[in-house]
Formats: structure tokens, C-alpha cells, sequence
């Protein structure tokens, strides 16, 4: 991939080591602080508004979209501005194209031999990036050499942004697929909103307490989704569970794939995607939602960013279902219920191997919808 020996250095720190306990301690008091989410997520919302008015002027807009490649920019541009601030790098169309090139084809970029990565993909390795001021300031307090900052900023930003864009990407993709899903979680959350406005505002946490269904759809997004396996380093020789012995320097990978389709778990049909598991009665069924094994391993290391990440997911599908209509385009097999297959990208959740082709109308009478985010609750 390319990484200078300083950002080798410190990216391979142990997660004991200075360097990942005080990044931890800086994402987790940002991400975990709900005022800092509430500001986060309206700030992310009003972007995107931004954003879709450019796209679609007029109230009757309709603009044939690669799915994928959509999502990725109007995230990947909202999200920019909310953690690095409106005039950074973000506000530029090719950067994002560059980034998202970078981030879903990180296992291409592994090759040992330069001249076998495709042009294209090299050139997206060399855009520099410029970060919040604080995590700068981090890099500096443990003395990371300036050569390994770029590096640094990539995982960062990679860290904050991948994984929430791929299972909104996923989101979207199960849900246009599926005809049936899409009318029930609409009619699900016009019943928490004004239909007759045409700016309806939606209140985040009361599509939590009001929406099961779309509650539902985000735990099957984490189990079906959600699986990838968390990697430990094994620093000195030890033994587990008084049986196993651990060799220094060996890897760990904890088989999260496994329980998350365990059939003694999820039923017999474990292997495909079915939000209405998780419903009993009308309800989400937290007997099953405990048994979800995402977001990393517990502690330190457990995923700061999982209160944003399920408020901002449920929050984009509600907006966007609201705001737009989706067809597949005539001959896309998303139109037959058939998914891209999923591509690894070595950052945890999944990208689509291939971008699927859609129709996004404006529906009629809606200018604009607004989220809400002051009354959300930690969990996820």
C-alpha cells in the first residue's frame, strides 16, 4: 500500500501502546458525547439537503444514478463536513471520487509489484488529505514523524466513514430490491410524520420508538453485514483458556461470520436477509438482538462511532424513502431481487462489487425533508 515506515511504525502499535489508547480516548469522546452527535448528525443533515437540491432542482427531478457511487459522494461529502469542517477537501468532486477508488480497493492496493495496480487506482493512493486540527495535535504529542501524517489521516478517515457508508449503501440495496420492504417502511414512517407538508421534519428517536420495522432492518443489516472478523496481534507467547497456546507475533480472528448465521441462532434460513426475524407481536425481539455479535470486541476497542452510526443510518433511510422514489432501471437485476456480490475491502464491512443501476424521482409534493436529532438516546 505503500505506507512510509513512520506511519508503519505507529499504525502497528500495539493496542496496549500509547499511540491507540489515546486515539481511542479522542474518537470515543467524540463520538460517544450525544450533544457532539446531535451536532454531528444535524450539521451532516443539512449538507445532504445541499446536496440533493443540486441534484435535483426541480420538484419533478429524475436522474438515472449508479446506487453505490451516489450514496458514497453525498456520505462521503456530509461527512467530510462534519468532521473536518465545510472548507475542507471534501467539497471536491474528484477528491471524493479519488477516496472512494482508495477505500474499496484497498486489497488491489496491497500488491507487492507497483506496475500489476491499475493507474487509476495508484493515482487515488497519492491524494493528500488535511484532517481536524486535534488529531494533528495528537500525531505531534507522540511525536509521529511528519512523512507518516498523510497515512495516519487515511486510516482516519477511512475509520469514520467506510463502514457507515457500506451498510447504508446495503440498506439501500436490500430495501430497492425488495418492493415489498420499501412499502412497508414507508407507510411505516409517514405514520411519524406530517405526509401533507411538504418540508415533513422527522424526529430520530421517535422513528426509533415508532418504526420496528425499520428498527428491524438496521439489526438485520449488522448481522447479515456486520461479520467481519476482528484481528488481534498476539504480542508475547501465552496461553487461552488454559488449552490454547499463543505464539508472539501470530494473528487472532475472531469468527464472527459464524455466529452471526448460526442457524441454532437465527432459524433455517439464517443466510438471507429478513428483517421480520427480529419482530415478534409488533416488536423488536431483544432476546435475538443480544445474541448480535458487531461493532468489535467489547471495552476499549469496541467501536466508538456505533451511537452515530445507527442514528445516522436510520435517519438517511427515513430522509431519503421520504424524498425519493427508486426504480431500478430496466434490465438492472436489482429489479429481480438479485444483489451485487459483495467485495472485501479489508476495513470491515463489505463494498458492492459492481454498481447498480437506479431511476431516483423526487416524489410529489415533497420539497425537502429535515431530520431531527435533539432528543437521541445512547444504544444502538
Amino acid at each position: 500500500m505503500g505506507l512510509v515506515p513512520a506511519s508503519q511504525k505507529f499504525l502497528t502499535d500495539p493496542d496496549t501502546g500509547v499511540f491507540k489508547r489515546e486515539l481511542s480516548k479522542l474518537f470515543n469522546g467524540e463520538l460517544r458525547n450525544l450533544q457532539n452527535l446531535r451536532n454531528y448528525a444535524s450539521l451532516m443533515d443539512q449538507t445532504i439537503e445541499t446536496y440533493w437540491c443540486e441534484t435535483f432542482p426541480e420538484c419533478d427531478s429524475e436522474v438515472e444514478i449508479g446506487l453505490g457511487s451516489w450514496i458514497f459522494d453525498f456520505l462521503s461529502r456530509s461527512m467530510g463536513a462534519m468532521f473536518w469542517g465545510e472548507d475542507g477537501p471534501f467539497e471536491d468532486d474528484k477528491f471524493r471520487n479519488h477516496l472512494r477508488l482508495f477505500i474499496q480497493n484497498l486489497e488491489t492496493l496491497r500488491n507487492p509489484i507497483p506496475w500489476l495496480i491499475p493507474f487509476e487506482l495508484r493515482s487515488a493512493r497519492k491524494v493528500g488529505v488535511t484532517l481536524f486540527e486535534r488529531l494533528d495535535f495528537l500525531y505531534k504529542s507522540l511525536e509521529i514523524p511528519r512523512e507518516g501524517f498523510t497515512d495516519c489521516h487515511l486510516v482516519a478517515i477511512v475509520g469514520l466513514m467506510s463502514n457507515v457508508i457500506n451498510i447504508i449503501t446495503w440498506a439501500f440495496c436490500e430495501i430497492v430490491a425488495d418492493s415489498e420492504l420499501l412499502v412497508s417502511l414507508l407507510a411505516e414512517i409517514e405514520a411519524t410524520v406530517d405526509a401533507s407538508s411538504p418540508n415533513p421534519a422527522i424526529d430520530v428517536d421517535q422513528i426509533r420508538r415508532s418504526c420496528p420495522l425499520l428498527l428491524a432492518t438496521w439489526y438485520e443489516l449488522l448481522r447479515t453485514y456486520g461479520d467481519s472478523p476482528v484481528a488481534r496481534g498476539v504480542h508475547e507467547d501465552s496461553v487461552f483458556d488454559n488449552k490454547y497456546q499463543l505464539r508472539k507475533g501470530s494473528i487472532i480472528m475472531t469468527p464472527i461470520h459464524l455466529h452471526n448465521f448460526s442457524i441454532d441462532i437465527w432459524g433455517e434460513d439464517a443466510a438471507i436477509f429478513r428483517p421480520s426475524r427480529f419482530l415478534q407481536n409488533g416488536e423488536v425481539r431483544q432476546d435475538l438482538v443480544k445474541h448480535l455479535n458487531v461493532f468489535g470486541l467489547p471495552g476499549m476497542h469496541q467501536c466508538p462511532g456505533r451511537y452515530l452510526g445507527m442514528n445516522l443510518t436510520l435517519g438517511m433511510l427515513a430522509k431519503a424513502l421520504l424524498a425519493f422514489k427508486f426504480t431500478p432501471t430496466p434490465g438492472e437485476p436489482l429489479g429481480r431481487g438479485t444483489l451485487p456480490a459483495r467485495k472485501d475491502t479489508m476495513l470491515g464491512l463489505s463494498a458492492l462489487s459492481r454498481d447498480p443501476s437506479v431511476i431516483v424521482r423526487r416524489r410529489e409534493g415533497i420539497r425537502a425533508v429535515h431530520l431531527n436529532f435533539d432528543n437521541v438516546r445512547p444504544g444502538w
